[in-house]
């Protein structure tokens, strides 16, 4: 099976203009579906894609409607492709159920486990609007720890949206991190994949597989003293798997050379 991971599309409708700060920054960047159609169709003339995750951050606003349009956007793009999603920080749950799943409006976590012949796939919702590190509450723990124990005849693909190894990046982990990594290395999880950093990351677990991907909307590039340079960048990876483990690995990614703005992230956001 091979699969195809993206992450960070922050999508947004909205033509509000905005000449300053982050929203500004948002105003300038190319519209990220442009650079999603361009890597789909490379990726689908390339090769077979079975599964598409997506790991959080959908829109940037998280209203309903963007996320209705997002999901009609992909049905028509990729009419037949499974998707799989997470949620990030700057999704809103209740917009998330209504718009994407088309379901009563819900504050719960959206946690899912989906079966394959060869794996089991668990996407864990450590997202909390407003709250850019996220969190995992003992609620959310001990239903990751519940299903990890009832699924253990398969090799488990783990995605969530935050990062939990503190050397990959300067953007804070996950708070909880060291308990979720305790928690998984006690079990046969095939990879743990994530995005949230929107820089590329390879790493391991206590020997298990780690995988970042790279954002489709931007990066941000940090200047120090609170400045930060974000530029036009954006990538996916493809993961091979047989047998249920990963056994080859493919980032793709794409430099424009465009430096959308410098933002003063602690004065002018």
């Amino acid at each position: 099976m091979n699969i195809l991971h993206i992450s960070d599309i922050h999508y947004c409708q909205n033509d509000k203009v905005y000449s300053k700060g982050y929203k500004g920054m948002i105003y300038k960047m190319d519209n990220p579906l442009i650079h999603l159609e361009a890597c789909l169709k490379e990726v689908i003339q390339t090769q077979q894609i079975d599964l598409l995750l997506i790991s959080g951050d959908l829109t940037e606003d998280g209203s309903v409607e963007d996320y209705a349009y997002l999901k009609k956007w992909f049905e028509e793009q990729i009419p037949n492709m499974k998707i799989i999603v997470t949620l990030g920080n700057h999704d809103i749950k209740e917009n998330f159920y209504e718009g994407w799943l088309g379901k009563v409006s819900s504050s719960d976590s959206y946690n899912l486990v989906e079966t394959f012949e060869e794996f089991y796939l668990i996407s864990f919702d450590s997202s909390v609007y407003g709250l850019a590190d996220g969190s995992m509450s003992d609620e959310q723990f001990n239903w990751l720890e519940e299903q990890l124990n009832n699924h253990q005849d398969k090799p488990v693909i783990l995605m969530t949206h935050h990062h939990v190894l503190e050397n990959q990046s300067s953007t804070p982990v996950l708070p909880e991190s060291n308990r979720l990594i305790n928690l998984i290395s006690e079990y046969s999880i095939s990879c743990f994949v994530n995005g949230h950093t929107h820089h590329v990351f390879n790493g391991d677990i206590h020997g298990i597989p780690y995988f970042t991907v790279n954002g489709m909307s931007f990066v941000g590039e940090d200047e120090g003293s609170g400045l930060v340079r974000f530029e036009q960048k954006h990538g996916y990876n493809i993961y091979q798997v047989e047998d249920g483990m990963v056994k080859k690995q493919l980032s793709e990614n794409f430099f424009t050379g465009k430096i959308i703005a410098r933002v003063d992230m602690k004065n002018d956001i």
